[in-house]
Protein backbone atom coordinates (compact mmCIF):
# COMPACT_ATOMS: atom_id res chain seq x y z
CA UNK A 1 0.00 0.00 0.00
CA UNK A 2 3.13 2.13 -0.54
CA UNK A 3 2.61 5.25 -2.55
CA UNK A 4 5.33 4.83 -5.40
CA UNK A 5 8.55 6.46 -5.48
CA UNK A 6 8.63 9.70 -7.26
CA UNK A 7 10.44 12.97 -6.72
CA UNK A 8 8.83 16.23 -5.75
CA UNK A 9 6.74 18.26 -7.76
CA UNK A 10 8.94 21.09 -8.01
CA UNK A 11 12.85 21.31 -7.41
CA UNK A 12 12.94 24.70 -7.44
CA UNK A 13 11.13 27.42 -9.33
CA UNK A 14 12.61 28.87 -12.57
CA UNK A 15 11.99 32.66 -13.54
CA UNK A 16 9.49 31.58 -16.51
CA UNK A 17 8.01 29.07 -14.37
CA UNK A 18 7.38 32.21 -11.63
CA UNK A 19 6.48 34.31 -14.72
CA UNK A 20 4.37 32.42 -16.07
CA UNK A 21 2.43 31.68 -12.74
CA UNK A 22 2.04 35.18 -12.03
CA UNK A 23 -0.04 35.85 -15.18
CA UNK A 24 -2.71 33.31 -14.27
CA UNK A 25 -6.09 35.00 -13.60
CA UNK A 26 -6.29 32.66 -10.61
CA UNK A 27 -3.02 34.65 -9.27
CA UNK A 28 -5.31 37.94 -8.06
CA UNK A 29 -3.53 41.11 -7.15
CA UNK A 30 -3.43 40.91 -3.21
CA UNK A 31 -1.41 37.70 -3.87
CA UNK A 32 1.16 39.42 -5.97
CA UNK A 33 1.36 42.43 -3.32
CA UNK A 34 1.88 40.19 -0.83
CA UNK A 35 5.23 38.22 -2.20
CA UNK A 36 6.40 41.91 -2.87
CA UNK A 37 5.13 42.87 1.03
CA UNK A 38 7.82 39.69 1.98
CA UNK A 39 10.54 41.60 0.36
CA UNK A 40 10.10 44.89 1.53
CA UNK A 41 9.20 46.28 -1.42
CA UNK A 42 6.18 48.51 -2.16
CA UNK A 43 4.40 48.49 -5.66
CA UNK A 44 1.54 50.71 -6.80
CA UNK A 45 -1.76 48.56 -7.88
CA UNK A 46 -1.71 50.42 -11.54
CA UNK A 47 1.93 49.27 -12.40
CA UNK A 48 0.66 46.58 -15.42
CA UNK A 49 0.50 42.83 -14.18
CA UNK A 50 3.36 41.88 -16.87
CA UNK A 51 5.66 44.53 -15.20
CA UNK A 52 5.61 43.18 -12.03
CA UNK A 53 5.67 39.50 -13.09
CA UNK A 54 9.01 39.97 -15.04
CA UNK A 55 10.67 42.15 -11.87
CA UNK A 56 9.48 39.44 -9.35
CA UNK A 57 10.61 36.52 -11.33
CA UNK A 58 14.07 37.47 -11.18
CA UNK A 59 14.56 37.55 -7.99
CA UNK A 60 15.57 35.11 -5.50
CA UNK A 61 12.40 32.33 -4.41
CA UNK A 62 11.77 30.63 -1.33
CA UNK A 63 9.55 27.77 -0.02
CA UNK A 64 7.40 30.46 1.17
CA UNK A 65 6.72 32.27 -2.34
CA UNK A 66 6.16 28.73 -3.77
CA UNK A 67 3.73 27.51 -1.55
CA UNK A 68 1.86 30.47 -1.61
CA UNK A 69 1.61 30.46 -5.13
CA UNK A 70 0.71 27.00 -5.83
CA UNK A 71 -2.33 27.58 -3.39
CA UNK A 72 -4.01 30.06 -6.13
CA UNK A 73 -3.27 27.62 -8.61
CA UNK A 74 -3.56 24.50 -7.26
CA UNK A 75 -5.96 21.82 -8.24
CA UNK A 76 -9.21 22.17 -6.92
CA UNK A 77 -10.58 19.25 -5.24
CA UNK A 78 -14.14 17.62 -6.05
CA UNK A 79 -16.21 15.02 -4.92
CA UNK A 80 -15.32 11.63 -5.93
CA UNK A 81 -18.01 8.85 -6.71
CA UNK A 82 -18.51 6.34 -4.05
CA UNK A 83 -18.68 2.24 -3.58
CA UNK A 84 -19.09 0.17 -1.05
CA UNK A 85 -18.41 -3.73 -0.78
CA UNK A 86 -20.73 -5.95 1.67
CA UNK A 87 -18.54 -7.27 4.54
CA UNK A 88 -20.32 -10.52 6.15
CA UNK A 89 -19.27 -12.42 8.77
CA UNK A 90 -19.06 -12.32 12.73
CA UNK A 91 -16.71 -8.98 12.75
CA UNK A 92 -16.50 -7.84 16.38
CA UNK A 93 -16.06 -4.09 16.90
CA UNK A 94 -12.64 -4.84 18.93
CA UNK A 95 -11.44 -6.60 15.50
CA UNK A 96 -12.82 -3.37 13.27
CA UNK A 97 -10.89 -0.96 15.70
CA UNK A 98 -7.11 -2.80 15.94
CA UNK A 99 -7.35 -2.92 11.94
CA UNK A 100 -8.00 0.42 11.20
CA UNK A 101 -5.74 1.69 13.96
CA UNK A 102 -2.92 -0.46 12.05
CA UNK A 103 -3.80 1.26 8.77
CA UNK A 104 -3.44 4.30 10.13
CA UNK A 105 -0.07 3.96 11.45
CA UNK A 106 0.92 2.59 7.83
CA UNK A 107 -0.49 5.37 6.53
CA UNK A 108 0.62 7.88 8.78
CA UNK A 109 4.32 6.68 7.85
CA UNK A 110 3.89 7.53 4.24
CA UNK A 111 2.67 11.05 4.99
CA UNK A 112 -0.61 11.05 5.62
CA UNK A 113 -2.82 12.73 7.72
CA UNK A 114 -5.58 10.06 9.06
CA UNK A 115 -8.64 10.86 11.29
CA UNK A 116 -11.33 8.36 12.85
CA UNK A 117 -14.25 8.86 14.22
CA UNK A 118 -16.88 6.87 15.75
CA UNK A 119 -20.68 6.66 15.58
CA UNK A 120 -22.04 3.86 17.79
CA UNK A 121 -20.75 0.27 16.13
CA UNK A 122 -19.85 1.93 13.09
CA UNK A 123 -16.75 3.83 11.84
CA UNK A 124 -15.16 6.39 9.71
CA UNK A 125 -11.72 6.60 8.67
CA UNK A 126 -10.37 10.18 6.86
CA UNK A 127 -7.29 10.24 4.77
CA UNK A 128 -6.01 13.32 3.66
CA UNK A 129 -2.99 12.46 0.98
CA UNK A 130 -1.34 13.98 -1.88
CA UNK A 131 -0.74 13.14 -5.55
CA UNK A 132 1.68 14.26 -8.10
CA UNK A 133 0.47 14.91 -11.36
CA UNK A 134 3.85 15.74 -13.97
CA UNK A 135 1.47 16.24 -16.48
CA UNK A 136 0.37 19.57 -15.06
CA UNK A 137 1.78 22.89 -14.99
CA UNK A 138 4.64 23.41 -12.24
CA UNK A 139 2.44 25.14 -10.20
CA UNK A 140 -0.30 22.59 -10.05
CA UNK A 141 1.35 19.00 -9.84
CA UNK A 142 0.52 18.52 -6.20
CA UNK A 143 -3.11 17.93 -5.34
CA UNK A 144 -4.11 17.24 -1.85
CA UNK A 145 -7.02 14.89 -1.43
CA UNK A 146 -9.66 13.73 1.03
CA UNK A 147 -10.17 10.20 0.91
CA UNK A 148 -13.06 8.41 3.45
CA UNK A 149 -13.65 4.50 4.27
CA UNK A 150 -16.76 4.08 6.10
CA UNK A 151 -17.56 1.03 8.38
CA UNK A 152 -21.21 0.86 8.38
CA UNK A 153 -22.99 -2.05 11.20
CA UNK A 154 -25.60 -4.01 9.49
CA UNK A 155 -26.95 -6.91 10.55
CA UNK A 156 -24.89 -9.82 8.97
CA UNK A 157 -21.50 -7.86 9.36
CA UNK A 158 -20.61 -4.63 7.71
CA UNK A 159 -21.10 -2.08 5.15
CA UNK A 160 -17.40 -0.74 3.60
CA UNK A 161 -18.24 2.20 1.67
CA UNK A 162 -15.09 3.99 0.62
CA UNK A 163 -14.41 7.15 -1.93
CA UNK A 164 -14.04 5.48 -5.34
CA UNK A 165 -9.71 6.46 -6.34
CA UNK A 166 -6.82 3.87 -7.08
CA UNK A 167 -5.17 5.37 -3.89
CA UNK A 168 -8.16 4.66 -1.62
CA UNK A 169 -8.71 1.51 -3.05
CA UNK A 170 -5.66 0.21 -2.59
CA UNK A 171 -6.17 1.32 1.34
CA UNK A 172 -9.75 -0.30 1.14
CA UNK A 173 -8.41 -3.59 0.50
CA UNK A 174 -5.73 -3.22 2.64
CA UNK A 175 -8.25 -2.70 5.65
CA UNK A 176 -9.84 -6.13 3.97
CA UNK A 177 -7.24 -8.30 3.79
CA UNK A 178 -5.74 -6.91 7.75
CA UNK A 179 -9.49 -7.30 9.07
CA UNK A 180 -9.40 -10.93 7.42
CA UNK A 181 -6.28 -11.59 9.90
CA UNK A 182 -8.14 -10.28 12.59
CA UNK A 183 -11.30 -12.33 12.55
CA UNK A 184 -11.44 -15.86 13.70
CA UNK A 185 -13.43 -16.77 10.89
CA UNK A 186 -13.41 -15.96 7.16
CA UNK A 187 -15.20 -13.06 5.66
CA UNK A 188 -17.61 -12.73 2.78
CA UNK A 189 -17.28 -10.40 0.30
CA UNK A 190 -20.46 -8.98 -2.08
CA UNK A 191 -19.46 -6.44 -4.97
CA UNK A 192 -21.80 -5.17 -7.32
CA UNK A 193 -21.17 -5.98 -10.81
CA UNK A 194 -22.06 -7.49 -13.86
CA UNK A 195 -19.17 -9.70 -14.82
CA UNK A 196 -20.97 -13.07 -14.90
CA UNK A 197 -23.68 -11.76 -17.10
CA UNK A 198 -22.60 -11.40 -20.75
CA UNK A 199 -25.86 -10.42 -21.92
CA UNK A 200 -26.10 -6.60 -23.16
CA UNK A 201 -29.90 -6.45 -22.90
CA UNK A 202 -29.24 -7.46 -19.27
CA UNK A 203 -26.46 -4.89 -18.63
CA UNK A 204 -28.65 -2.12 -20.26
CA UNK A 205 -31.45 -3.59 -18.48
CA UNK A 206 -29.53 -3.30 -14.82
CA UNK A 207 -29.51 0.60 -14.98
CA UNK A 208 -32.68 0.85 -16.61
CA UNK A 209 -34.22 -0.17 -13.51
CA UNK A 210 -31.98 1.42 -10.89
CA UNK A 211 -33.12 4.60 -12.41
CA UNK A 212 -36.94 3.43 -12.33
CA UNK A 213 -37.16 1.57 -9.39
CA UNK A 214 -35.51 3.41 -6.64
CA UNK A 215 -37.49 3.24 -3.44
CA UNK A 216 -38.59 6.27 -2.51
CA UNK A 217 -38.02 7.83 -5.86
CA UNK A 218 -39.40 9.20 -8.72
CA UNK A 219 -37.48 9.20 -12.14
CA UNK A 220 -37.68 12.30 -13.87
CA UNK A 221 -35.18 12.75 -16.07
CA UNK A 222 -32.40 10.80 -18.08
CA UNK A 223 -29.63 13.90 -18.92
CA UNK A 224 -26.29 11.60 -19.83
CA UNK A 225 -26.45 7.68 -20.94
CA UNK A 226 -22.83 6.30 -21.71
CA UNK A 227 -22.94 3.12 -23.85
CA UNK A 228 -19.76 0.54 -24.71
CA UNK A 229 -19.31 -2.11 -26.73
CA UNK A 230 -16.09 -4.21 -26.21
CA UNK A 231 -13.63 -4.19 -29.31
CA UNK A 232 -14.05 -7.52 -30.59
CA UNK A 233 -10.64 -9.91 -30.35
CA UNK A 234 -9.06 -10.72 -32.62
CA UNK A 235 -7.81 -14.68 -33.54
CA UNK A 236 -4.48 -15.87 -34.90
CA UNK A 237 -4.95 -15.44 -38.54
CA UNK A 238 -6.18 -11.81 -38.30
CA UNK A 239 -3.00 -10.77 -36.55
CA UNK A 240 -1.26 -11.57 -39.13
CA UNK A 241 -3.07 -8.68 -41.35
CA UNK A 242 -2.43 -5.70 -38.34
CA UNK A 243 -2.48 -3.23 -40.52
CA UNK A 244 -5.30 -3.91 -42.21
CA UNK A 245 -7.44 -4.84 -38.85
CA UNK A 246 -6.17 -2.08 -37.18
CA UNK A 247 -8.34 0.27 -39.57
CA UNK A 248 -11.66 -1.75 -39.74
CA UNK A 249 -13.84 1.39 -37.75
CA UNK A 250 -15.14 0.59 -34.54
CA UNK A 251 -16.72 2.97 -31.73
CA UNK A 252 -16.31 2.28 -28.34
CA UNK A 253 -17.70 4.88 -26.39
CA UNK A 254 -20.74 6.88 -27.39
CA UNK A 255 -22.22 9.80 -24.86
CA UNK A 256 -26.03 10.93 -25.66
CA UNK A 257 -26.89 14.43 -23.30
CA UNK A 258 -29.96 16.17 -23.33
CA UNK A 259 -33.47 15.28 -22.33
CA UNK A 260 -35.36 12.28 -21.96
CA UNK A 261 -32.06 10.15 -23.51
CA UNK A 262 -33.51 6.76 -22.74
CA UNK A 263 -36.40 7.71 -25.07
CA UNK A 264 -34.04 8.06 -28.17
CA UNK A 265 -34.82 6.14 -30.74
CA UNK A 266 -30.88 6.35 -31.83
CA UNK A 267 -30.35 4.30 -28.18
CA UNK A 268 -32.85 1.74 -28.93
CA UNK A 269 -31.27 0.99 -32.25
CA UNK A 270 -27.07 1.30 -30.98
CA UNK A 271 -28.72 -1.39 -27.42
CA UNK A 272 -30.94 -3.69 -29.77
CA UNK A 273 -29.15 -3.98 -33.15
CA UNK A 274 -25.49 -3.14 -33.07
CA UNK A 275 -25.03 -4.66 -29.45
CA UNK A 276 -24.25 -1.70 -27.17
CA UNK A 277 -24.89 -1.67 -23.51
CA UNK A 278 -25.30 1.08 -20.99
CA UNK A 279 -21.85 1.06 -18.98
CA UNK A 280 -22.63 4.93 -17.05
CA UNK A 281 -25.89 7.06 -16.66
CA UNK A 282 -26.88 10.26 -15.38
CA UNK A 283 -30.53 11.67 -13.92
CA UNK A 284 -32.79 12.96 -12.14
CA UNK A 285 -35.09 11.69 -9.42
CA UNK A 286 -37.62 13.39 -7.07
CA UNK A 287 -38.56 12.57 -4.03
CA UNK A 288 -42.00 10.35 -3.58
CA UNK A 289 -42.71 12.05 -0.12
CA UNK A 290 -40.57 14.50 1.93
CA UNK A 291 -40.16 18.22 0.22
CA UNK A 292 -40.16 16.83 -3.40
CA UNK A 293 -36.62 18.05 -4.47
CA UNK A 294 -34.78 16.92 -7.28
CA UNK A 295 -31.74 14.36 -6.88
CA UNK A 296 -29.18 14.58 -9.94
CA UNK A 297 -27.53 11.04 -9.34
CA UNK A 298 -24.88 9.30 -11.34
CA UNK A 299 -23.80 5.72 -11.23
CA UNK A 300 -20.86 3.90 -13.65
CA UNK A 301 -19.27 0.95 -13.83
CA UNK A 302 -15.40 1.92 -13.67
CA UNK A 303 -14.63 -0.56 -15.57
CA UNK A 304 -17.19 -0.93 -18.62
CA UNK A 305 -16.13 -4.24 -20.03
CA UNK A 306 -16.16 -6.46 -17.62
CA UNK A 307 -19.20 -4.40 -16.06
CA UNK A 308 -17.29 -4.18 -12.54
CA UNK A 309 -16.19 -1.45 -10.19
CA UNK A 310 -19.61 -0.08 -9.73
CA UNK A 311 -20.04 3.46 -8.01
CA UNK A 312 -22.28 6.25 -7.74
CA UNK A 313 -22.74 10.15 -6.72
CA UNK A 314 -24.80 12.55 -5.72
CA UNK A 315 -24.14 15.51 -7.55
CA UNK A 316 -26.53 17.52 -6.64
CA UNK A 317 -30.10 18.53 -5.28
CA UNK A 318 -32.64 20.87 -7.02
CA UNK A 319 -34.66 22.51 -4.41
CA UNK A 320 -38.72 23.69 -5.07
CA UNK A 321 -39.58 27.14 -6.10
CA UNK A 322 -42.36 29.14 -4.82
CA UNK A 323 -44.31 27.85 -7.60
CA UNK A 324 -43.80 24.02 -7.49
CA UNK A 325 -41.27 23.75 -10.17
CA UNK A 326 -37.48 22.57 -9.54
CA UNK A 327 -35.23 25.68 -9.70
CA UNK A 328 -32.13 25.50 -12.35
CA UNK A 329 -29.85 26.20 -9.63
CA UNK A 330 -28.40 22.84 -8.18
CA UNK A 331 -26.96 22.95 -4.20
CA UNK A 332 -23.89 20.87 -3.03
CA UNK A 333 -26.14 17.73 -0.98
CA UNK A 334 -26.08 17.59 2.81
CA UNK A 335 -24.61 14.59 4.32
CA UNK A 336 -27.61 13.74 5.39
CA UNK A 337 -28.89 13.37 1.80
CA UNK A 338 -26.01 11.73 0.98
CA UNK A 339 -26.22 8.52 3.46
CA UNK A 340 -29.66 8.30 2.23
CA UNK A 341 -29.39 8.06 -1.65
CA UNK A 342 -26.30 6.19 -0.95
CA UNK A 343 -27.75 3.01 1.18
CA UNK A 344 -30.78 3.12 -1.02
CA UNK A 345 -28.67 2.78 -4.27
CA UNK A 346 -26.76 0.15 -2.78
CA UNK A 347 -30.01 -1.90 -1.88
CA UNK A 348 -31.46 -1.68 -5.52
CA UNK A 349 -27.92 -2.65 -7.02
CA UNK A 350 -27.57 -5.67 -5.20
CA UNK A 351 -31.47 -6.56 -5.73
CA UNK A 352 -30.78 -6.07 -9.65
CA UNK A 353 -27.83 -8.36 -9.30
CA UNK A 354 -29.73 -11.12 -7.44
CA UNK A 355 -32.38 -10.33 -10.39
CA UNK A 356 -30.41 -10.78 -13.79
CA UNK A 357 -28.54 -13.38 -12.16
CA UNK A 358 -31.64 -15.46 -11.90
CA UNK A 359 -32.92 -14.54 -15.13
CA UNK A 360 -29.05 -15.86 -16.87
CA UNK A 361 -29.35 -18.76 -15.40
CA UNK A 362 -33.08 -19.62 -16.30
CA UNK A 363 -32.08 -18.79 -19.82
CA UNK A 364 -29.40 -21.42 -19.37
CA UNK A 365 -31.49 -23.95 -18.16
CA UNK A 366 -34.11 -23.39 -21.02
CA UNK A 367 -31.31 -23.39 -23.56
CA UNK A 368 -30.06 -27.16 -21.75
CA UNK A 369 -33.85 -28.27 -22.47
CA UNK A 370 -33.95 -27.49 -25.94
CA UNK A 371 -30.49 -28.65 -26.84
Amino acid sequence: MKKPHQGPSLYYASDKNVYDALNQSRVDGDTIQSLFSRRNIVCSKRTPREELSSFFSRLTHDYLDHGEISLRLGVIARRERVTSIDLLGVIKKDDLTRTVNKIREELQRDGDVVQISEDGSSLTMRVHYSMVDYKRSEFSQVQHKDGDLEFIRVADGYVLRSTQSDYVNKIRDAAIVQLQKEVTEPIEKISVNLSAIKSSSLRSQFFHDLMSELDGYVRRDVTDVYVYKPRPNKSKDESEYDGRYEADPHIEKVLMRGNGVTQSKLLNDLIKIQNYYISRVEWIATERLGKGFGFDIEAMFSDPEDCSGFSYLLRGVYELEDDGRLSKRRRPPTKSEIDTVSRVIEQKAKELVRRLEEVRESAAALKVVAA
